[in-house]
């Protein structure tokens, strides 16, 4: 369940690859947010993936939540867009991350959550972290993005994502 990579060339340092991820910001009423511990990670993260080509970031992301774990949500908008550079010692592509708006669930649906047994090997464990906890749980950008996008969802400040430079009138389901 790794990021798909957009560009592939590598030609010089000069044109990194480069690759989009899209990310699930999904609430509940007691001010947690969802996040996933993948196995081969030590700290969490928001439940999302690598946008393939041809493919729209809230499409991916809601591949993502369906495929990882079997929840459908109604993807509202864009929360919060971070880019990381490209890491040369490493070889690490550059990075463009959307968050986008999985909305609240009550606090009986977010309790009634668990990992579907299929989704097993691909995470290990679906964690609700309340924000003001993130810095336990998450590395320090991803602590930034996830209160960025959750300071966003709170305004309800949210943009639709565009698509071959229109905004999308659909929004994505999982």
């Amino acid at each position: 369940m790794g990021p798909a990579l957009v560009k592939t060339t590598c030609a010089t340092p000069h044109q990194p690859r480069r690759r989009v991820d899209a990310y699930v910001l999904i609430r509940d009423q007691g001010g947690r947010v969802l996040l996933i511990q993948p196995p081969y990670r030590d700290d969490l993260v928001l439940p999302g993936d690598g946008v393939h080509p041809g493919e729209q970031a809230a499409e991916a992301a809601a591949r993502a939540l369906a495929d990882s774990i079997g929840l459908r949500r109604t993807l509202m908008g864009a929360l919060a867009y971070d880019t990381v550079p490209a890491n040369f010692n490493t070889g690490a592509a550059e990075t463009l991350s959307v968050v986008l708006n999985g909305g609240v669930m009550t606090t009986v649906e977010a309790d009634a959550l668990s990992l579907p047994v299929r989704a097993s090997d691909g995470i290990d464990a679906l964690v609700w972290v309340h924000v003001d906890d993130l810095h336990q749980h998450v590395l320090p950008p991803t602590e930034h993005r996830i209160r960025e996008a959750n300071a966003a969802a709170l305004l309800g400040i949210r943009l639709p994502p565009p698509y071959m430079g229109e905004f999308a009138t659909n929004h994505a389901t999982a």
